[in-house]
């Protein structure tokens, strides 16, 4: 059985050239990237701040500059089964089409614009593969997959094809699902809900010696945090308010909160204000 790296051997921010370079076991990089001074940061939705377009890859492209940040992307089919970035069933709030995006044919979904909470209009869907193609090629860049309604076969297949197994985390909310994305890539880190402490011991059997993460609402007794932690779980949640379209507290609140708790992965819609936050706690602490 693949014994993975130490915890505390942290994957710092920037740094998975130098994780791919040392020849890690597969799924390593992720699965190492237990807490050290901050968690990683991951950008939700692609982007650097909620005025800009989400789930796209320009954004994506941009936010990696600006930090490097992890990606959280999110999956649908159209009515072809090519796979698209898009979290609403329906498309209107962000793209110039009306209805749901299952209901196109590529052609149709190649026609649309991208708009932003202001009313810009810049872009087109992305697609999927494309995202992958990028990711591939950008050393630093890791994603998290929302996969909605994509099997988690169809999402983790071009993820293992690209060599990316170990740059990738998907997420699941449902037993059912987390079991066939275990199945569907053996390198790759699954990401399970877990909102009280009988979850933790299903979902250790079921990744049967392997690392997963846990996915842990904010709100949360603390203790489970490090109930999932002392599992050996890599911890993931998130500041999203209310709608999920901007964060439930400002970045220096998040920061502070998240300080107290075995967190590895953060999901927040202020990426770059919060790791500001964060270095501005260590440069005061020390």
């Amino acid at each position: 059985m693949m014994t993975l790296p130490d915890r505390r051997t942290f994957l710092r921010m920037g740094s998975m050239a130098a994780c791919t370079a040392a020849l890690l076991p597969p799924g390593a990089c992720l699965a190492q990237a237990a807490r050290e001074s901050m968690p990683v940061i991951c950008a939700h939705r692609g982007w650097r701040d909620p005025s800009r377009f989400e789930n796209t890859l320009e954004e994506m492209r941009h936010t990696l500059r600006s930090g490097p940040f992890m990606m959280e992307i999110d999956l649908t089919s159209d009515a072809d089964g090519t796979i698209f970035l898009m979290h609403d069933q329906d498309i209107d709030r962000v793209t110039t089409g009306h209805g749901p995006l299952a209901a196109l044919d590529n052609l149709a979904v190649r026609a649309l614009r991208m708009k932003n909470s202001q009313g810009e209009v810049r872009g087109r869907v992305t697609a999927y593969r494309d995202v992958v193609r990028w990711a591939a090629g950008e050393p630093t860049a890791r994603l998290m997959l929302d996969i909605k309604a994509v099997a988690p076969a169809d999402a983790l297949a071009p993820v293992r094809q690209a060599g990316l197994s170990g740059r990738v985390v998907v997420l699941t909310f449902a037993r059912d699902v987390a079991h066939a994305a275990f199945a569907a890539d053996p390198d790759v880190l699954v990401s399970v809900l877990i909102t009280r402490p009988a979850d933790i011991g299903p979902y250790v059997t079921m990744a049967a010696g392997r690392r997963f993460a846990a996915y842990i609402p904010r709100h949360a007794d603390p203790a489970l945090f490090h109930a999932a932690h002392n599992a050996g779980a890599v911890v993931i949640t998130d500041l999203l308010g209310a709608g999920a379209l901007t964060d439930a507290m400002t970045p220096e609140a998040g920061a502070r909160w998240a300080q107290g708790l075995p967190i590895d992965i953060l999901v927040t819609n202020t990426p770059i204000q919060l790791r500001a936050a964060f270095q501005s706690i260590l440069h005061a602490t020390g």
